[in-house]
């Protein structure tokens, strides 16, 4: 009714151009927030605004659910609609065809024809809480390192330790736990357990690696978080001014976001390699190799705006590392035939967690076979994993005792897998297993029937008929100490 009243800002978000305001003595009628988790392309929505900030009564506009995107720079689900939506429709609301509130009006793409934006209502009323008691931080920055502990310097393993982290969204900082050692390549992990439910407010939680800064200032890091909106990502950042720079994200699908939920987390990284694990479930390869080198590790909280409150605890269990030290390689040779036998190339490498890599040049023929032996203790336990010439890959085990091996899995290789050169790697880490071919993901292996330590092997020759000698080259291992 053109009426002016005014206003005070009790809290404003600018990464997501939300703000909550208290406005005195008008009379008011609240429109009720929908469910926007229900939202399909296609759904008829209504869009108002003061669009180009034009006098009168607020502009109506009408159109579809284009499509439902998660927007990094926004840090939230976004809602694409084909509505008109122009500068000074931002703030106002976005309306289900009942007139439930499904999103703000956020941003239009200018270059386009017709591509306007809405904040999601999840995320709206997520921040809601915050907004009305918090106001605008900076964006978070790893606070100053304390000296390093002498003892811990150039150790092999660090932890298992608990803690907490307390959330301080006033003080600009990452909130983090270092260990105070340092690594380069490592096997880490650490159990978080949510500081309230994804609905009441944002949080995020992981590790920083690699951490070459002295105490005080600050140099190259990696880091590793996972948040309350089911997403993962892997960034890394030089200097306290800089921005994070992404280097991957995804979704994460078994992840608890309820409060007190326990998400664990565990990231292997060896040189420009890296694997992230969330709840025992492979999320995915990374590439590390912006920071490369040995640094300090740490649990965050608090790693993107928006995701502290006041008063809380970020707890973690069971914070621990161990050094992936390189224990063997670049080897090469050939596996020469040996009738009724398997042939090996011995690493004398003796572990149960280990990455270990190995290229092979098919030989003439269709007859061979090739890949692994490991966790090959002296009592006759083993497994053995490899790819055949046609076209299978395989895992077999055998306990001691036995006169057979028992075939755990095997199916046929994608087409094209395999090639006249051919790059495998098998990561085991406890009972989780992952096999590459030519940096494919082949299979997850479960290997909670052997946790047992063992010699790790280069292998030809597994099946009778496999009499191909194949060339090896570059057969590495690289074993928890």
């Amino acid at each position: 009714d053109s009426d002016h009243y005014t206003a005070t800002v009790l809290g404003s978000d600018s990464t997501r151009d939300l703000a909550v305001i208290r406005i005195c003595c008008g009379q008011f009628r609240k429109l009720d927030f929908g469910n926007a988790s229900n939202l399909q392309p296609g759904d008829e929505i209504i869009v108002i605004g003061y669009a180009l900030g034009l006098p009168g009564e607020a502009t109506i506009t009408r159109g579809i659910i284009s499509a439902i995107r998660y927007y990094t720079s926004h840090r939230s689900d976004v809602i694409q609609t084909d509505a008109a939506i122009n500068p000074g429709n931002s703030g106002g609301p976005m309306l289900s065809a009942d007139g439930k509130i499904i999103g703000i009006n956020t941003f239009i793409i200018r270059e386009s024809e017709g591509l306007g934006f809405a904040i999601s209502a999840t995320t709206v009323q997520q921040l809601i809480p915050t907004l009305q008691t918090a106001a605008p931080q900076p964006t978070p920055t790893p606070g100053p390192r304390p000296t390093p502990t002498p003892s811990y310097r150039g150790g092999n393993t660090f932890g298992p330790i608990d803690g907490e982290l307390r959330h301080d969204p006033d003080d600009g900082h990452i909130e983090v736990e270092y260990a105070r050692i340092s690594m380069d390549d490592m096997v880490v992990s650490a159990t978080f357990i949510n500081p309230y439910s994804a609905d009441s407010n944002s949080w995020d939680y992981g590790f920083i690696i690699r951490d070459n800064r002295e105490a005080g200032s600050y140099g190259k890091f990696l880091q590793v978080t996972v948040t309350s909106h089911r997403r993962w990502e892997v960034a890394w950042r030089e200097g306290r001014n800089s921005d994070n720079q992404r280097i991957a994200r995804g979704n994460l699908t078994r992840f608890n976001t309820g409060a007190n939920g326990r998400n664990r987390l565990q990231l292997v990284a060896v040189a420009e390699r890296g694997w992230l694990f969330v709840n025992g479930e492979f999320i995915s390869s990374l590439d590390l190799s912006n920071v490369t080198g040995a640094g300090d590790i740490s649990v965050i909280t608090g790693a993107f705006n928006g995701n502290e409150v006041a008063g809380a605890v970020t707890r973690f269990d069971d914070f621990q590392s161990s050094r992936l030290a390189h224990r063997y390689g670049p080897a090469s040779g050939t596996l020469e035939h040996e009738p009724g036998l398997i042939s090996v190339h011995r690493s004398g490498v003796w572990t149960g967690n280990f990455v270990a890599e190995v290229e092979f040049i098919n030989p003439s023929g269709n007859d061979w076979d090739y890949g692994f032996v490991f966790r090959r203790p002296e009592v006759g336990r083993l497994e053995v994993i490899g790819v055949t010439a046609n076209n299978w890959w395989f895992h077999q085990t055998r306990d001691a005792g036995d006169d057979e091996y028992t075939n755990v899995d095997a199916d046929r290789l994608p087409s094209g897998s395999l090639r006249n050169t051919n790059h495998l790697l098998l990561l085991a880490i406890d009972e989780i297993g992952l096999f590459f071919v030519n940096k494919q993901l082949i299979a997850r292996l479960d290997l909670s029937h052997n946790l047992d330590h063992g010699y790790i092997h280069a292998m030809s020759g597994y099946f009778n008929d496999s009499t191909g000698e194949p060339e090896f080259r570059n057969f590495n291992v690289w074993a928890v100490d």
